[in-house]
């Protein structure tokens, strides 16, 4: 198979297993996230696809080719991989047409210099061959590192949190451009990003690489987001209301209504997570939850707004605060009488005696603020 694959990969630094029993495959022209919060060893798995670390278990294979188990080593510069760095490492010295060229050694200097416009026209840049990368924006930095990686037509792309350097609105526009490069290139791409919404936008497959470093879950971006099959996974991606309760009937009974517990057995603990846009506001409605708003924030495409469980709810007097998130206006104050109820679509049910918790006969209710850092 023409692209990347990880098989069976441990490492450890020392006493900290960093990564255990991780495996992924990238055919040629697909795109893979790996996902992951901050020291969940997604930067040590892409170093080690690089050939910047030693592989301590496991074997990886680019174009059907070992490239690196724990008794073989094939260098960096021999493993036909493009390697882009977050703070994009171009040459300070170096005019954008050489930097672009310095990985095309070997070549004669008039057919490197050829290739290099021929990239710099593609993204837009040949008008700054003779410039230096101090001179360019943070986004035209990143296409001339994107571009320099990809000019020896790689077997294999590695990007690492590519687009962290740049601000809010460039990042979009950048994220974009960046797509279309790479799916007319034809590599195989693997991106390391902490970032869910990044990692929705962009890749074909999404790779959730938890904390002790092994894959929790993978899957296609809807997949992934609709079906998590891991807690973790569904916290992963922000904002989080929880609920504790009891499966009774086929269902767990929450303050916003029944949720169906499907495959769990009567009498079963489990933890109910349901994501701010399953939580549904009504005006002036007898359907639902009473509730009362507390707070609302405009980001300009939807609303989060903050609710107190009303005492007809039944919730815990402590702790009745949810999060809802609403893709249209909201005035509270127009209305009389705000209720709540659950898209079951956003609620997911996961098992507390599996999570090493313990549930009691009731519920309680907790907002999960947590995101990914």
């Amino acid at each position: 198979m023409k692209g990347l694959h990880i098989i069976g990969v441990s490492h450890a630094y020392g006493d900290n297993q960093v990564l255990d029993d991780a495996s992924l495959m990238i055919p040629a022209g697909e795109l893979v996230c790996l996902l992951g919060p901050s020291g969940s060893g997604k930067t040590t798995l892409l170093r080690l696809a690089a050939g910047l670390e030693r592989l301590h278990k496991g074997r990886i294979v680019i174009d059907d080719e070992v490239v690196a188990d724990p008794e073989m080593h094939v260098p960096p510069e021999h493993r036909g991989i493009g390697l882009m760095f977050q703070d994009y490492a171009l040459f300070p010295h170096l005019s954008i047409i050489d930097n672009v060229t310095f990985g095309l050694i070997g070549q004669p200097q008039d057919q490197a210099r050829r290739r290099a416009m021929d990239m710099l026209d593609q993204v837009g840049m040949a008008q700054h061959a003779t410039s230096h990368p101090h001179m360019l924006s943070g986004g035209q930095q990143q296409r001339i590192a994107l571009i320099r990686a990809l000019a020896p037509k790689p077997k294999v792309l590695l990007l690492d949190e590519p687009f962290s350097g740049l601000d809010t609105n460039m990042r979009g526009q950048i994220r974009e451009e960046t797509l279309t490069v790479l799916k007319s290139s034809g590599v195989a791409t693997l991106m390391v990003t902490h970032d869910p919404e990044e990692a929705m936008f962009m890749a074909d497959r999404i790779k959730i690489l938890g904390f002790g470093g092994s894959i929790l879950q993978s899957g296609r971006p809807h997949e992934i987001y609709y079906h998590p099959r891991h807690e973790f996974v569904a916290k992963l991606f922000g904002l989080m209301n929880r609920f504790e309760g009891v499966v009774e009937g086929g269902c767990v009974e929450t303050p916003l209504g029944k949720i169906p517990a499907k495959d769990l057995g009567e009498g079963r603990p489990v933890e109910v997570l349901i994501r701010p846009e399953g939580v549904m506001l009504e005006s002036d409605s007898d359907n639902g939850t009473p509730v009362e708003v507390i707070s609302t924030h405009l980001l300009g495409h939807d609303n989060i707004v903050r609710v107190r469980l009303s005492d007809e709810s039944g919730a815990k007097e402590e702790e009745k605060e949810l999060y809802v998130r609403i893709h249209h206006t909201f005035e509270p104050e127009l209305s009389k009488r705000i209720t709540a109820g659950v898209d079951p679509e956003y609620a997911f049910i996961f098992p507390t005696d599996d999570l090493g918790g313990m549930a009691g006969a009731g519920y309680t209710v907790s907002p999960q603020p947590e995101a990914a850092e």
